[in-house]
């Protein structure tokens, strides 16, 4: 009896995330090409036609992107907030899909899923924490911010994965124009490496002790930088890796080893 959670990947260029619980298996976001999610899959041992149900977090294109095409050619179902669906249905060739409203929680493949708020600039952004009797996994990736609802989703949940998207001095001296720069360090866009490292360690503090940094940018961060500030700063405080904690950083475009309760 076990929960793997296994990022298929998680960057700017695409996003997908693999939840496997005693057999079943479900996806969070769509959005690589269907041949790499479909590699991904099989390195983790599960055929794409066995997952039964995919979660959308906002309907940004690196979190959508190839959802119409994997639901349809493979009979999939699609879940997401009632407002959410609308705009991936306007982005997307998806017809079908079920919607929930607000934060209602609901049932999947024997699984109880639970979305909460997330501070992104999308229409109604959603992180899920996903609950059974082996485990709780919550994911939220593109936050602006550590938000209360983040918070106490994620307050101690067995797995969590987080952003830790870039690195301040690394996105400031880089080649983003300044829009994309102010979007990215708004409380409506993505956490940084040092602002990550802040939330791990209340997360941490609540009781949880298996973490996935996620959606590193490309161009303004390194998996070492990620790695490197979040361990620092649990360092600071005797925190051991391997000992107190795990931790690794998900894969930017290949899928990574998975995360097993």
């Amino acid at each position: 009896m076990s929960m793997t959670i296994t990022p298929l990947s998680s960057s700017s260029a695409g996003n997908s995330v693999l939840v496997s619980v005693n057999g079943s298996n479900i996806l969070i976001d769509c959005g690589i090409p269907v041949t790499r999610l479909r590699r991904g899959l099989e390195a983790a041992g599960v055929s794409l036609s066995s997952v039964k149900g995919i979660l959308l977090t906002h309907e940004h294109d690196d979190h959508i992107r190839t959802v119409a095409a994997v639901s349809e050619n493979y009979s999939i179902p699609v879940y997401a907030e009632e407002r959410t669906m609308r705009a991936v249905k306007r982005r997307t060739e998806l017809k079908g899909g079920f919607y929930f409203t607000g934060t209602s929680a609901f049932s999947l493949a024997g699984m109880e899923i639970r979305p909460f708020l997330t501070p992104h600039d999308a229409v109604f952004p959603v992180g899920y924490s996903v609950n059974t009797a082996e485990g709780r996994f919550v994911l939220a990736t593109d936050i602006g911010w550590f938000s209360p609802s983040v918070t106490e989703a994620m307050r101690g949940a067995d797995i969590v994965m987080i952003e830790s998207n870039h690195d301040v001095d690394m996105l400031l001296n880089g080649s983003y124009p300044k829009y994309l720069k102010q979007r990215i360090l708004s409380q409506r866009g993505h956490l940084s490496n040092a602002s990550c490292a802040e939330a791990v360690i209340k997360i941490l503090d609540s009781g949880t002790r298996k973490f996935i940094l996620g959606h590193l940018s490309e161009h303004n961060n390194t998996t070492s930088l990620a790695l490197g500030t979040t361990v620092e700063a649990l360092g600071k405080l005797g925190a051991e890796a391997g000992t107190d904690y795990e931790i690794c950083v998900a894969p930017l475009k290949e899928a990574g080893k998975g995360i097993t309760l």
